[in-house]
């Protein structure tokens, strides 16, 4: 039997997108293709993918694509909802 995937709630879909294209701009600004972002960020490129198309996460890997970025978690997340 398999388990149906969970539905994201509304409003964490829009937290999950803010947060994904806010890395993706930053990542693009900054000059970096994926496989450049995955190196510093010290994640797989797949995950880089995934993160910017609000694919399955984990906690672990957004927090190593914020310190990629060289930012605090409250400047990363300030102006976000």
């Amino acid at each position: 039997m398999q388990i149906p995937e969970k539905l994201i709630p509304n409003h964490h879909y829009k937290r999950l997108e803010e947060i994904s294209m806010f890395l993706k701009n930053w990542r693009i600004n900054e000059g970096m293709t994926q496989p450049d972002f995955s190196k510093i960020a010290e994640i797989h490129t797949n995950s880089v993918y995934n993160l910017e198309h609000q694919k399955n996460i984990t906690l672990l890997t957004l927090l190593n694509c914020i310190d990629a970025t060289g930012m605090t978690l409250a400047q990363f997340f300030e102006g976000m909802e």
